[in-house]
């Protein structure tokens, strides 16, 4: 993982911090998934830190828009354990995530800052129910908190806040935001609520 990390600061491609990956790993190890869906995978870090804590049965499916970024992250998962856990599909996750017919129970968000409840929504249909989401910088370098964010950010900030009402308020979700990074929103999402009768 440090030459991983070594590579990405040299070349300042975005990698999850120490407290993220952290973050991320109890996680994994908390929920035990058997099948986790990644939007976002970069050079492979994040794939690899699940990875690291998943049950032997889980397989990991990572989606990367760049054909550079994910041949990098080929080239790290297959140099670890776990090159047959993981499966790199190379694409627009517009376009990918429609086609997918698997069920995860975890879905990990990382890619477009103003497309994560887009991101969502497609991939609602394949989580399985009590799957746990975990979306990356949601406060978008704080400005997300800010009421006057400058005019050029506006519209990847107002998206950010959609995304995070919707997890916050729609009762399918419940929702904690962890203040480490800039911001990670952890959502355990239930299919089938049903109102309780006192």
């Amino acid at each position: 993982m440090n030459t991983m990390e070594e590579y990405a600061a040299k070349r300042q491609i975005p990698v999850i911090g120490p407290e993220i990956a952290a973050l991320l790993a109890a996680t994994v190890a908390g929920r035990k998934p058997t099948a986790i869906l990644e939007i976002g995978t970069a050079i492979g870090y994040s794939a690899l830190i699940m990875a690291r804590k998943m049950p032997q049965n889980c397989r990991i499916t990572t989606i990367e828009n760049s054909l550079g970024n994910a041949a990098l992250a080929r080239k790290f998962i297959d140099l670890s354990p776990f090159a047959e856990s993981i499966d790199i599909k190379v694409g627009d996750a517009f376009d990918i995530l429609p086609l997918l017919t698997n069920k995860y129970d975890m879905l990990f968000i990382d890619a477009a800052k103003g497309q994560y409840l887009k991101f969502l929504q497609l991939a609602l249909g394949n989580l399985s129910d009590d799957a746990v989401i975990v979306a990356d910088d949601v406060f978008y370098h704080g400005w997300v908190e800010c009421p006057n964010p400058p005019r050029r950010l506006k519209t990847i900030v107002d998206r950010m806040r959609k995304y995070l009402a919707f997890v916050c308020n729609d009762r399918r979700f419940v929702t904690t935001i962890h203040n480490v990074g800039d911001g990670v929103a952890i959502s355990l999402y239930r299919e089938d609520t049903k109102l309780e009768i006192d």
